[in-house]
């Protein structure tokens, strides 16, 4: 498609309408699909379940019911026995047996063609009351499953009048034999388990077996107890050889308290000397008598804490090593008195033993003779009382089906077509979200043959004004950020050096060498070279920074009471409290505003300097650090006469 010449360029705002138009469209189509695929679902799998659920073959059953009792029988153990007897019929009835006697009856008798799997599935039993069994049979064939049900009642009462009528005489005398047989064994087993335990004196064993056993153990528990005492003072020798090697001395545990004493005191007045030797100078602490006083103190303290760590250091010596000796003995001497009980233990535990096993086996063949007395003693009931089975009710041919329930399956039909229905609309809406190309608006649009000059004019004027308005705004917020930042002139900066105390003065002079306000709180002692008089600042903006001569000689006083590994400041400061330190020495020096007064402000007075000499915006965090592309942006309006590069700038604030 081609256009004329005369066409213009007009906004999106005019599409708006026309848009709207097209996505109402649109989202009647979208509905009208949604609609069927919703009923469309929900018929499909409606109709087919129904389908499946009234073509499905009715299932009919037949029963009969039998009673199993028996004659002349114990009143106390009829109800039991009826049970177990019970029990074992309904197995029988189901065993692959009489399923075969069935499948071949039906077959000959009624032209039934099936087989034992099919029959296994069809025919099942049900225990009524311990005497009452229901045999089912179940089928989609009412017709057959009279004569089916009727077949297994005649072959199960057929095989269990056979196997009733047998004769148990043989059973008996085989059982009595047996039985006799184990009673000899038995009488056996009881004098060579008398015999043995008089040769053994396993009687007394029995009554000393707690005695020894608990010796055992109480000696076992001195044994641990030595041996962890040993290894204690093992551990202590060990100890005291290794400091020996290492040319230090190991206080003993009584005298660490009183030498800790000693040690504070030190550490007290070297505290008190270098709080001194911060307000006063060495000639006049050498003739103050309070202060020569104190030194004296200090070394008296330290010969004292020399003295007494020796001594104790010896007599530590000395018991640890024989306390070692005693453990030793002690541990050798309870060994050996529990190697001699072990033996003992082992001796009675073999004869105990044996003694158990021969007394386990005459209780097994106890048992056994229990067994057979009672085996023995139900084959003769059998003889007296025969159980018998008496149908109480014949199979019979079914009018109507137990199963399915198709109105109940026709609901739950209903029931999962509405899910599925749901579904398959969610489903939808998914896909159709997915598919759906998403709206995008070009800048402009290319309407042929139409004048809409004055109208694009106005809009194109209009665009210009919000511009230049959200222009003005950003430049009036930029200049508002630098504002709150005060520049310090060098006087006003000295002023806080002279009036700041020593942590005070370490964070400005740090601060105006080029050290970021957040690396101020991760500096050691250890990134300091005192020889080239620089700082290493590690991180993602490394660098070494040059130091004044002022700050190296604060740092060598903090060196000498911390360790390389310890803070530069003497408190684990925040930022806050950092800020308030350059506060209070705003306040002390009587500048004006010192409530304006803060790190930040230090921060801008750097930069501006480095800015001063001619350092590039892009050249400021190689020598300062990190700054945010936000607060670079507003040293835009710096002039810089001549570019410098930073590495012939003076990167010292200089105050003199």
């Amino acid at each position: 498609m081609s256009f004329e010449r005369s066409a213009d360029v007009i906004s999106p705002v005019y599409q708006t309408q026309n848009t709207e138009l097209d996505s109402n469209i649109q989202n009647e189509i979208l509905q009208t699909k949604k609609w069927k695929v919703l009923t469309g679902t929900f018929l499909f799998v409606l109709i087919l379940s129904l389908i499946f659920i009234w073509t499905r073959e009715s299932v009919f059953q037949s029963q009969a019911t039998i009673q199993f009792s028996t004659v002349q029988m114990d009143a106390g153990k009829s109800s039991s026995t009826l049970l177990l007897d019970s029990l074992q019929n309904q197995q029988r009835l189901t065993s692959n047996r009489i399923l075969k006697a069935v499948n071949y009856s039906i077959r000959h008798n009624y032209g039934i063609e099936s087989n034992v799997e099919l029959l296994s599935e069809m025919l099942s039993v049900e225990l009524q009351s311990g005497q009452i069994i229901n045999l089912k049979a179940t089928g989609s064939d009412p017709e057959q499953l009279k004569p089916i049900l009727s077949a297994w009642l005649d072959e199960y009462l057929k095989a269990f009048s056979v196997e009733n009528d047998n004769n148990n005489t043989d059973s008996i005398i085989r059982l009595s034999n047996m039985l006799k047989a184990l009673e000899e064994k038995i009488s056996e087993q009881k004098v060579a388990l008398v015999n043995f335990s008089q040769q053994h004196d396993i009687v007394s064993f029995e009554r000393n077996e707690n005695k020894i056993l608990n010796k055992v153990k109480s000696l076992e528990k001195l044994l641990h107890a030595a041996e962890q005492d040993y290894l204690n003072q093992q551990e202590i020798v060990n100890r005291i050889n290794l400091a020996n090697k290492e040319n230090s001395l190991i206080v003993h545990p009584k005298d660490e308290a009183a030498i800790a004493m000693i040690r504070q005191n030190i550490v007290n007045i070297e505290n008190q000397l270098a709080e001194l030797s911060e307000k006063y100078t060495r000639k006049y602490m050498e003739k103050d008598p309070n202060i020569i006083s104190l030194q004296k103190s200090l070394v008296n303290f330290q010969d004292q804490l020399e003295k007494d760590s020796l001594l104790s250091h010896t007599l530590f010596v000395k018991e640890a090593k024989n306390n070692l000796l005693v453990a030793k003995g002690k541990v050798s001497l309870l060994s050996e008195q529990l190697n001699t009980l072990n033996k003992e233990a082992q001796t009675f535990n073999h004869n105990l033993k044996e003694y158990v096993r021969m007394n386990d086996s005459l209780n097994q063949l106890v048992t056994q003779a229990q067994g057979l007395k009672d085996s023995l003693l139900e084959q003769e009931m059998l003889q007296v009382g025969k159980p018998k089975f008496t149908v109480l009710e014949y199979p019979f041919v079914p009018s109507y089906p137990i199963a399915p329930n198709n109105q109940r399956d026709s609901l739950i039909a209903l029931l999962i077509s509405a899910i599925a229905a749901l579904l398959a609309l969610f489903l939808f809406s998914y896909i159709v979200r997915q598919k759906q190309p998403s709206t995008v608006f070009s800048n402009y649009t290319v309407v042929p043959n139409v004048d809409i000059s004055e109208k694009r004019q106005r809009l194109n004027q209009q665009e210009l004004e919000a511009l230049e308005n959200q222009t003005a705004q950003v430049l009036l917020e930029q200049n508002a950020v630098i504002d709150n930042f005060r520049l310090l002139s060098t006087d006003e900066c000295e002023k806080l050096v002279n009036f700041a105390n020593k942590q005070g003065k370490l964070v400005i002079l740090l601060v105006l060498s080029g050290v970021n306000i957040k690396e101020l709180l991760v500096i050691k002692l250890k990134d300091f070279d005192i020889e080239t008089n620089t700082l290493k600042v590690n991180g993602a903006f490394a660098r070494n920074i040059a130091l004044t001569n002022e700050f190296s000689v604060l740092t060598e006083e903090v060196m000498k009471y911390k360790s390389t590994q310890d803070s530069l400041f003497d408190n684990d400061y925040s930022l806050d409290e950092l800020a308030h330190l350059i506060a209070n020495s705003a306040h002390d020096a009587e500048l004006i505003e010192p409530e304006t007064i803060s790190l930040e402000s230090l921060r801008h007075t750097y930069l501006t300097y480095l800015l001063e000499q001619g350092v590039k915006l892009n050249e400021l965090e190689k020598i300062a650090g990190y700054i945010h592309p936000t607060q670079l942006a507003l040293y835009r309006k710096n002039k810089i006469k001549s570019a410098l590069d930073h590495v012939e700038a003076n990167t010292i604030y200089t105050m003199h």
